[in-house]
């Protein structure tokens, strides 16, 4: 009988058991949320005041007349978590636009898998070729320098080539070997809107690629790249369009030095240019100038009646103050030249100075 008491509390136990934890095995297999991810909230709120002498800017006095504000505010949600059992991270980013007068909702948003094969990022989300492109703009103090906020929008884009900006993509970089890292990615047929710089037209299936290293050379730190571009371009009969260039910038004997040649052809319209800049810490404030060319063009146009431009340039002073910790003031001063290939309307020269300061909190 005790035996049998015995046999009879086991299978008890182990049927209580098994009703325990068959239903925490299955609920653990499920994609619940909530728990599951760590959840990280980030973002930043700037405020700007930009001016100069712009009358003429892009020969369109709607660019900018006088003293102007605007904010430029985002935030960020960041998803991040860890498979114990492979090491695989994943996760996703969202960021969201948060300013008054911004009619998109999100500025990218994309997931991600990340292991000892690389890491692979699958939805809005820069393309290789913006994301690993080397030049005078990787060390712009201030707003971004040549590539800072404004600046970049009334002097004639002497940064990188086209590229496909945050169109929903698939992009994968390998693991770094010795510092050096190859990405690539694959966007479809889309509208290249902002994407295509010189373009407001259809483009198809682009792919993208770079080559990046990082690492000592010397003595001095390096970061190096080649990119480039390829796809097809869908107005004016299926013509292609292609963009590559190479960069390189370091740290000398306290300098940050960084420069840049680019080439990128859409359509009949084709640009060649370069940019270079120069850095330092001048105690707490960090400065730069950065200045870009475009040096041949072919059909390349800017202003009103598709005016042609020849060699417009943008030469940019800028300054980063840390005033306290998360809170930073920015500043660009630059001058620009649209140089319009032959007589310009009216005889408007396309050219002037531009400034912008920023005050921003990140958190």
């Amino acid at each position: 009988m005790k035996l049998r008491n015995v046999l009879l509390g086991t299978t008890a136990l182990i049927g209580a058991a098994a009703m325990t934890v068959a239903p925490t095995s299955v609920r653990a297999a499920d994609v619940v949320p909530g728990g599951a991810l760590d959840i990280t909230v980030t973002g930043f709120a700037r405020f700007l005041a930009a001016g100069g002498d712009l009358d003429n800017a892009r020969l369109d006095p709607d660019v900018g007349d006088g003293l102007d504000f605007r904010n430029d505010t985002e935030v960020h949600v960041i998803a991040r978590g860890k498979h114990e059992l492979t090491g695989i991270e994943y996760g996703a980013t969202v960021e969201f636009e948060a300013d008054t007068n911004r009619t998109d909702n999100t500025d990218e948003s994309w997931v991600f898998l990340r292991g000892g094969f690389g890491e692979v990022r699958l939805g809005d989300e820069d393309g290789p070729l913006d994301n690993s492109a080397v030049g005078a703009f990787t060390i712009g103090a201030g707003t971004g320098g040549i590539d800072g906020s404004v600046i970049d929008t009334i002097a004639t884009g002497v940064v990188k080539p086209f590229n496909s900006d945050d169109a929903t993509k698939i992009r994968y970089y390998t693991p770094s070997f010795g510092g050096l890292q190859i990405g690539v990615s694959y966007t479809p047929n889309d509208d290249g809107g902002d994407a295509l710089a010189t373009t407001d037209e259809d483009w198809g299936d682009l792919f993208e690629g770079a080559v990046v290293y990082e690492g000592d050379f010397g003595g001095f730190g390096i970061t190096a790249s080649a990119v480039g571009a390829y796809g097809d371009w869908k107005a004016g009969g299926n013509d292609d369009l292609w963009s590559w260039g190479a960069g390189l910038a370091t740290d000398i004997f306290g300098f940050k030095l960084a420069g840049g040649y680019f080439e990128e052809k859409v359509s009949e319209e084709e640009k060649k240019f370069f940019n270079a800049g120069i850095g330092a810490a001048l105690g707490p404030v960090n400065t730069s100038l950065t200045y870009g060319q475009v040096i041949d063009s072919d059909d390349l146009t800017g202003g009103p009646d598709d005016t042609a431009l020849d060699q417009p340039r943008n030469l940019v002073l800028s300054a980063t103050y840390a005033l306290m910790p998360g809170v930073t003031l920015d500043g660009d001063v630059g001058w620009f030249d649209n140089d319009v290939d032959g007589d310009t309307p009216a005889g408007v020269d396309d050219d002037g100075i531009q400034a912008v300061a920023r005050l921003g909190v990140t958190f």
